[in-house]
């Protein structure tokens, strides 16, 4: 039987809330007990969504997190219709490599818009090659 965790979070649109939900996937993955590996990609993750979320979107974002020893679900979702862009970043630039690591990183993800706004969502399971899903 597999035990699942969830939480969710309500982020006002500043981004000094990204290190307090950083620390809470954190402590989730582990009390999972999933990798070293798995944790700190859902960490970086977490950080790239949100950050882009209340960044570029511009409004307070609702974050969920679901860990199981099957892997980690976020879900991110904000006010903003606008869908979440790659752009190609340059060498040493500071911004702009968010989507690009998550289609990297993450095992599946996607967006699924609503009403007011969108949801960016990614998975990272223990031993699985990532792959998009739209």
């Amino acid at each position: 039987m597999v035990t699942e965790e969830t939480e969710e979070f309500r982020i006002g649109p500043d981004t000094r809330a990204v290190s307090d939900m950083r620390r809470a996937v954190h402590r989730m993955c582990c009390d999972a007990k999933l990798s070293a590996d798995v944790c700190d990609t859902a960490v970086l993750l977490t950080s790239e969504t949100l950050t882009n979320a209340i960044v570029h979107g511009g409004t307070a974002a609702h974050l969920v997190v679901r860990t199981s020893s099957d892997g980690v679900r976020v879900e991110v979702t904000d006010g903003s219709r606008l869908p979440p862009v790659d752009t190609p970043a340059e060498t040493d630039a500071t911004h702009g490599r968010g989507v690009g690591l998550i289609d990297a990183l993450a095992t599946r993800w996607g967006v699924r818009r609503h009403p007011p706004g969108k949801t960016v969502w990614f998975e990272i399971a223990p031993e699985s090659r990532p792959r998009r899903v739209a």
